[in-house]
Formats: structure tokens, C-alpha cells, sequence
């Protein structure tokens, strides 16, 4: 039995799908916003439900969105009211007190639905009644009436088995924002190529020229002048911590080791990230903790395939560093700077020509002794590198 089927020539052709010719209809948005501290609500927050309100006929028209918003109220609650044509939508929010600036909604929500499709969208042309629908569906594509010919292929009916979707989220608040140094995910901080040949355990090891780093600067510091570096770019000026790198060849298998070293006083400690993106690490260093003097890293590869890694700081991790230590004549700290790095923090060598470091974010507080770290991205010191994203 020869049938016509029709559905993705029709795809095809006009790039529509049914459910963007539905008529239209009102939906409801019910978002509750709270503090993620205290579980208070968030009374000054707006919600904005963004649809597409494109019935273009092409393939290649720009979609048309509309944009509907609503304000939190003393509950936390913002109550979102619109109107579609298909029974999809996306949204977000924005809360001036707190941190969202990376809460997305994965792909669409959707309102429920079911639908009684068209006779149209299966022909059997084996029958009158089928032969009749696909001369009509001819006559109408070929006299242009590409309107009417799609109307063909709507739904004979729609219902909504609902138009309220609930959801909830709460977030960081912003509690003592101050201007910082911060810099974005970076992978162009190249180090030195110089090596020297040294010997450990019998075993001959490259020895890479040591980079100090400076990262008020996000800028490696001007190298010990005897060494041939392959830095060609502008220098930091002040040193809050030094890369030692070694690379050996044992049995077909290439290791690059080291790690950062701090100077007498200084240091750094780890911890887990918060698990919420907008803000992952923490407003403010622990000046009791205990700040480890080396850090340690090391990659391992066969051919060129890494088969073991130890990163400096992994996805999931972030540090707090004391850099810039000064003391007085009996040893007592009179001044220092705090500062913080967002994992996955790593020294590679895969990249061609030059080994470099990557870090997710960096935040250096310039004002000494001031342990606060909670970076207002509106007011960024860094004028060169790319901004971050995470306070």
C-alpha cells in the first residue's frame, strides 16, 4: 500500500514545527527566590520568562522573543504571567542582592499537553480519501499558499493538561563587595623553556628555570637573567609564589613534576568549592588556618596520552593564599595580602611551543592585611587579561 507521509518534507521545507502554530494561550511562572544562608526570602528579585513569539514561515528567520517579568514579593515569590503559542519557554532571574550571574535553566520548559494530529499527516493515497487530501495538498504548495498548505498539518485539537509550572532556587548573598584584582579562565600565561640537567637519585632530570608569579599582575616576574626564557610578553613585579617544574623519561614514560613554593610566612590552604557556579569559593580568608608552604603537581603521559595527573588545584577546589609577607625584628607579621584561586588550576605542557599555567579565576585584595574576598565585578582593578566571572 503506498502511503504519503508528509512530516519531514514539511520540516524540511519550512523549518515549523505544529506546536509553533498553536493558538495562544496563558501561563503561569511560579518562581520562590531564597537566601541561601538563612533561608529568608528574597523580596527584591525580578523573574523574566523569555518565549518565542516567531510564526515566520522561513528557515532562516531571526527568532522574536518576548520578554515578561515579574517582582518577588515579601514571600520571595514572583507569580509570572504570559502569554504563548507553543508550550515551550525559558527564564531567568536577577537579584541584585545576592549571586546568580551563572544560574541557567537547561535547555526549555514545557507545558503539558496532548493533541489530536492531523488526518493530513498521514496519507494514504490508495483510497479516495487519501488521493482527495494529497491533490489538495499538491494544489495548495503549488499555487504558493504555503499558509494554507501548512495549515493542513496542525492539530485538529490541543489541550493543556496544565499552564502553572513551580519552581524554587536560592542563592550566595552579596555581603561586603569591594574593588579587586580578578582575572578569568586564562591558558596564555606561558612559562620558561630554559632547562639545565641535574641529577636525583642516579637518575638524570630537566631541571625547567623557575618562574615567580605575580598575580596583582596575573604576570609571570622578569626571570633570573642568566637563563635564555622564552618570555617575550610584559612582567609582573612582585613575586607571591614561584613554579619549580622537572620533566624525566623512564620506560617510555614522560613525567613533568614540581610545584609552587611560597616564601617564609607565606602560604596557602584548599578547600571545596560551595557547588553553586555564581559564587564557588568564599567571602573571606581564614587568617587561622594553616597555610602549607609547597604544593605539589605532577602529569604523566605515554606518546603524548596522559595516563596519570595531579593538578595543583582540581575542578571542585579552590586556595586561599598569604602573599607579600612582612615581619617585624621579632618575627610578628606586620603586613600581607590575601588572595584566591578557583580550580582546576594545573601547569601543562601540551601546547605547543611553550609549557604554560591555567587557573579558572584568580582574585588578588590589594590592601594589606585586609582578609575580605569577596570581588565586585562591577569594579574590576585588572586592566588587562579577561574579568571574571565568579566574585
Amino acid at each position: 500500500m503506498n502511503k504519503f507521509m508528509i512530516v519531514a518534507g514539511v520540516a524540511l521545507i519550512t523549518g515549523c514545527l505544529a506546536t509553533d502554530l498553536l493558538a495562544t494561550n496563558t501561563g503561569h511562572l511560579v518562581v520562590t527566590l531564597t537566601d541561601k544562608e538563612t533561608g529568608a526570602p528574597i523580596t527584591n528579585a525580578v523573574v523574566v520568562v523569555k518565549v518565542d513569539k516567531s510564526r515566520s514561515l522561513s528557515w532562516h528567520a531571526s527568532p522574536r522573543y518576548e520578554r515578561t517579568r515579574s517582582f518577588t514579593n515579601a514571600g520571595g515569590v514572583a507569580d509570572v504571567e504570559f502569554t504563548f503559542d507553543s508550550n515551550s519557554f525559558s527564564w531567568y532571574v536577577k537579584t541584585p542582592s545576592h549571586y546568580s550571574q551563572r544560574f541557567f535553566i537547561p535547555g526549555y520548559e514545557r507545558f503539558g499537553l496532548t493533541a489530536e494530529q492531523s488526518d493530513y499527516l498521514d496519507i494514504n493515497t490508495n483510497t479516495v480519501e487519501g488521493l482527495a487530501k494529497y491533490n489538495e495538498l499538491t494544489n495548495l504548495y503549488n499555487s504558493g499558499d504555503y499558509v494554507g498548505y501548512l495549515s493542513k498539518f496542525e492539530p485538529k485539537s490541543v489541550t493543556y493538561t496544565n499552564n502553572v509550572i513551580y519552581r524554587s532556587a536560592s542563592f550566595y548573598p552579596k555581603r561586603n563587595p569591594q574593588p579587586m584584582y580578578a582575572y578569568g579562565e586564562n591558558y596564555d600565561l606561558y612559562l620558561s623553556m630554559k632547562t639545565s640537567a641535574i641529577v636525583t637519585n642516579g637518575m638524570e632530570v630537566m631541571r625547567y628555570a623557575p618562574v615567580d608569579f605575580d598575580m596583582k599582575e596575573c604576570l609571570p616576574v622578569s626571570y633570573d637573567p642568566n637563563h635564555d626564557d622564552s618570555w617575550d610578553g610584559p612582567a609582573g613585579k612582585v613575586a607571591d609564589f614561584r613554579i619549580e617544574r622537572f620533566k624525566v623519561i623512564t620506560n617510555g614514560v614522560t613525567t613533568t613534576y614540581g610545584w609552587i613554593e611560597f616564601a617564609p610566612g607565606c602560604g596557602a590552604y584548599k578547600r571545596s568549592t560551595t557547588g553553586d557556579d555564581s559564587f564557588p569559593t568564599t567571602y573571606e580568608a581564614d587568617t587561622n588556618e594553616v597555610f602549607v608552604s609547597r604544593i605539589p603537581f605532577e602529569c604523566s603521559s605515554v606518546s603524548g596520552n596522559v595516563v596519570r595527573i595531579e593538578r595543583i588545584l582540581e575542578r571542585g577546589e579552590y586556595m586561599v593564599l598569604r602573599t607579600r609577607v612582612a615581619t617585624n625584628d621579632v618575627g610578628a607579621v606586620t603586613s600581607c595580602n590575601y588572595s584566591k584561586i578557583l580550580g582546576p588550576m594545573f601547569v601543562s605542557d601540551h601546547w605547543y611551543p611553550r609549557d604554560h599555567v591555567s587557573f579558572q579565576s584568580m582574585i588578588f585584595n590589594p590592601e594589606p592585611n585586609d582578609p575580605n574576598l569577596e570581588s565586585d565585578l562591577r569594579s574590576n582593578l585588572a586592566t588587562r587579561g579577561y574579568g571574571s566571572w565568579y566574585p
